[in-house]
């Protein structure tokens, strides 16, 4: 896989200007620095744009430690895959040190782990309705110049949740009104322990039509609906709140059936693979993106590293490399009667920016039976 260094989009914008002015004999003003500056000098393209004096009180060359950026990322498959993928090529590309840390993406825990992270941390992989709402909250940010509605970072993966379920435990694949069915199949029964996905799947396993959803969670009769489904199930839910842990759950035997990541399932290796099937024709599709944290927002090196994961080469190269779905031979073999793999149900993130906050508020206090 080739990997394109300087393919940014704004090297089209604005920002020319600058550059135009000293094709043309103009000295560029020393106190704008363009994005497009910015980050190629992230990627040492470029010579900073400091005066004579200020560069000679800094001849030293950079530590490592000041060459390496610390980020937030979901630990296990995701985690080694980008290592692999994404991270070791940028590190050879623009010589910078990548230094990832798990993190479970909740927007709630963001400054929680900034405060408690000895080393100050460039960008963060969450899902999009989060990098909205982080961005709203300003916790993160992007370069003051860009004053596009993505300045805080736009989708740039995407990840496929289904429900999987011990084969060895079904005469024929379950749905998700089967996952509620515990007197036909009784044991554990796994969700995430955030409203996001979990409302969406107690409505499916209401009845609720996939194109009706998020009409339904507008309302506060939807909402209850929802809350009224999971009551039904609570007993039996075991909540994870990593993709990690969502598939570790179900590979230890933790739970009979539960809501997974459908790579954590497909990247198993060896004859342990033929143990889960996937319930393919409702499954759901989570959008994630690449925020700069606001503290690093005037790191070059933070924001030439976001930009070059947000370039369609790098996104292709994760998609490529993430097991997504199933191989038609191995379709059928799940599910004789589903010829090809339907489209996910993607997961709105207008309306969880709008109202992730007032539907975590009464998810914890469901959770906690208040």
């Amino acid at each position: 896989m080739r990997f394109t260094l300087f393919s940014f989009p704004f090297l089209n914008t604005p920002d020319r200007q600058a550059v135009s002015s000293q094709e043309r004999g103009q000295a560029p003003s020393l106190g704008v620095l363009s994005r497009r500056r910015a980050l190629l000098a992230g990627l040492g393209c470029l010579p900073p744009l400091l005066p004579a004096s200020a560069m000679a009180r800094h001849p030293a060359p950079q530590s490592k430690a000041a060459r390496s950026l610390h980020i937030l990322t979901f630990s296990g498959k995701i985690a080694g895959i980008q290592s692999k993928i994404l991270f070791k090529p940028y590190e050879q590309l623009a010589h910078q040190t990548i230094i990832p840390h798990g993190w479970n993406g909740q927007i709630s825990d963001l400054e929680h782990v900034i405060k408690q992270t000895h080393r100050p941390l460039a960008a963060a992989m969450m899902e999009s309705s989060s990098l909205r709402i982080g961005c709203n909250l300003k916790l993160l940010s992007r370069h003051q110049t860009d004053s596009s509605i993505s300045n805080c970072g736009q989708p740039s993966a995407a990840i496929d949740y289904a429900m999987a379920w011990d084969r060895a435990r079904f005469d024929a694949a379950p749905n998700w009104p089967d996952f509620w069915d515990v007197a036909r199949h009784p044991g554990r029964r796994s969700l995430r322990r955030d409203p996001r996905l979990t409302l969406e799947i107690a409505l499916l396993a209401d009845g609720v039509p996939a194109n009706a959803l998020y009409s339904a969670l507008a309302t506060t009769e939807g909402v209850n609906r929802a809350f009224l489904k999971l009551e039904q199930l609570r007993p039996y839910i075991v909540w994870w709140s990593t993709p990690e842990e969502a598939g570790h759950i179900l590979t230890s035997g933790g739970a009979l059936m539960g809501c997974v990541p459908t790579g954590e399932i497909l990247g198993i290796s060896g004859p342990d693979r033929q143990r889960f099937g996937l319930h393919w024709q409702q499954r759901f599709l989570v959008q994630y993106g690449w925020g700069v944290l606001t503290a690093a927002a005037r790191n070059p090196a933070a924001l030439a590293f976001v930009s070059w994961l947000e370039q369609p080469a790098q996104q292709q190269a994760f998609a490529n490399a993430w097991p997504s779905l199933p191989s038609i031979t191995e379709l059928n073999a799940l599910a004789p009667r589903l010829s090809h793999v339907p489209p996910a149900i993607m997961v709105d993130d207008t309306f969880w920016e709008a109202n992730l906050e007032k539907l975590s508020d009464r998810f914890q206090q469901w959770i906690h039976h208040v």
